[in-house]
């Protein structure tokens, strides 16, 4: 499996978890919005290291440098904006603040790692 599609299918395990897991806590559990975000989100990336280990990937991929600081920014902006989101308009439901959260952090990633290679070559 090539490295964007194995990518690809990771980031789509994690947002898809993300989501399902808001949706049972926000609805299940009354521990506050805030709370469930981060609760979802850890079971995301939790599931994404999982799937990780289990996927192979091809023995000559070079790390990319500069991924992982790039990945934990967007995390941590996903959470601010979805925070902001959540605080400033708490009559949505929390799925849209999730869906704006991931579009803005796919739109940050994506730049970033054109930044990166663009830099690199």
């Amino acid at each position: 499996m090539n490295r964007r599609a194995r990518f690809a299918l990771l980031l789509a395990l994690l947002i898809l978890v993300d989501a399902i897991s808001l949706r049972m806590l926000t609805t299940m559990i009354e521990a506050g919005t805030l709370v469930d975000r981060l609760l979802s989100l850890g079971a995301g990336l939790i599931a994404a290291s999982i799937l990780h280990q289990v996927i192979p990937a091809a023995g000559n991929q070079a790390r990319q440098p500069g991924f992982w600081p790039l990945a934990v920014i967007g995390l941590v902006l996903n959470y601010g904006i979805f925070a902001a989101l959540a605080s400033r308009a708490p009559q949505v439901q929390p799925l849209v603040h999730l869906g704006f959260s991931w579009i803005c952090t796919l739109f940050f990633g994506g730049f970033g790692l054109y930044r990166i290679r663009r830099w690199r070559s």
